[in-house]
């Protein structure tokens, strides 16, 4: 197969061929997959740390007679926090993740993480699919009188001393870094293990929802479900920018909803 066959034809189907070629252009292996996603995740914690410990030092500073202990507790519900974590680890893990993928050979970063613009059919199916999911997840967690914004969320909000920054953080940092790693770097190496595409969809969301520990049991589990949701999107069109947008709108309705849940709810 000559090289710009494989290019048009690549084009046009938007996957990965199946062809003999694919051995030629398939992403990295299983094990190498999660020995990089290791890196990227041990960069993640050790960043996260970094900003909760400049946050405690300078609340020691401004307050010495602070209970550490009691502050640093918490941070993961400090709105401004968060944000700066979110931030941080997000402009400094996506650049190592598409560095990771770069240095595959054979298979661009656009081919790897799924960079393609969805059909106008793709963004007709999927967004009604993920807001009549958004109705669901709300109606059973009503219908099982549980809240429907978690108790750390608002008091996210509460502490936001930047509220735009928490925004930026909430909408558009973390759909960004999150789905270009869990579903289209870490998907892609799963996907063409002998796990193949229903191992892909469950190992990732599982470790999506595993870095969500500010939730409880249920929402954690929520999270997982919204997962398997994203990653059946992502297997079906290919397409890393439907999911980032999906991801978005999903964190802007939770966002409207803790708005509205501290200042009309209380």
């Amino acid at each position: 197969m000559e090289i710009a066959d494989f290019q048009e034809n690549s084009m046009l189907s938007n996957e990965l061929p199946s062809s003999s070629d694919e051995i030629k252009v398939r992403p990295w292996g299983f094990w190498a997959t999660l020995g990089f996603s290791a890196i990227i995740f041990g960069l993640f914690c050790a960043l996260q740390i970094l900003v909760a410990t400049v946050f405690v030092s300078l609340a020691k500073v401004q307050h010495p007679e602070l209970d550490l202990a009691v502050y640093a507790k918490s941070l993961p519900s400090n709105g401004f926090c968060i944000a700066m974590m979110v931030i941080v680890t997000g402009l400094l893990c996506t650049p190592l993740t598409l560095l990771f993928a770069k240095l595959r050979k054979n298979i661009s970063v656009k081919d790897y993480i799924g960079f393609r613009e969805p059909l106008k059919r793709e963004w007709v199916k999927w967004l009604p699919i993920l807001a009549a999911f958004l109705f669901l997840s709300d109606a059973v967690t009503y219908l099982l009188h549980r809240p429907i914004v978690p108790p750390f969320m608002a008091d996210a909000y509460k502490t936001a001393s930047f509220l735009p920054a928490l925004l930026f953080a909430i909408i558009i940092v973390a759909p960004m870094f999150e789905e270009i790693f869990f579903r289209g770097f870490l998907f892609q190496g799963i996907r063409y293990s002998r796990l193949g595409p229903i191992g892909a969809i469950g190992i990732t969301s599982f470790f999506w929802a595993a870095i969500h520990l500010q939730y409880d049991i249920y929402g954690i589990a929520t999270i997982f479900a919204l997962g398997i949701l994203f990653g059946i999107a992502r297997l079906k069109t290919g397409s890393i920018h439907l999911l980032m947008v999906m991801h978005s709108l999903a964190s802007l309705v939770a966002t409207i909803e803790m708005v509205l849940s501290v200042h009309f709810v209380g």
